[in-house]
């Protein structure tokens, strides 16, 4: 209940309309918000796109990855890694400031983390 209640401060910023804690294998833990099209695949894709990013960092020598922002013509979807083995998706309409989302997402982020 308390997981469900912090997810649910990332849809009082404007813009978010899902957020989602994703085990690092690619298994949706959790859920708050409009219920994304494909569950399974937004959970599948943050899984391989943060396994994905976190190998580039660690070749290029800047390490792992925190967060990766995908922008697509109808919104955006952040992924934010909350430790070893969960992440944070955050996904926002069209509409949505992204730059300001991928500067809050962090303080909320830490929340996430103490109650998993």
């Amino acid at each position: 209940a308390m997981l469900k209640q912090i997810l649910e401060e990332f849809l009082q910023i404007e813009g978010v309309n899902t957020a989602a804690l994703i085990a690092r294998d690619g298994f949706l833990i959790e859920y708050v918000g409009s219920e994304p099209a494909d569950k399974d695949a937004l959970a599948a894709l943050g899984s391989c796109a943060m396994a994905f990013f976190s190998r580039a960092g660690i070749a290029l020598e800047m390490g792992r990855v925190r967060q990766s922002v995908l922008e697509h013509g109808d919104g955006t979807i952040i992924f934010t890694r909350i430790n070893d083995d969960e992440m944070l998706a955050v996904m926002t309409g069209a509409e949505s400031h992204s730059g300001r989302l991928a500067y809050i997402l962090p303080k909320i982020t830490t929340r996430v983390a103490a109650v998993i």
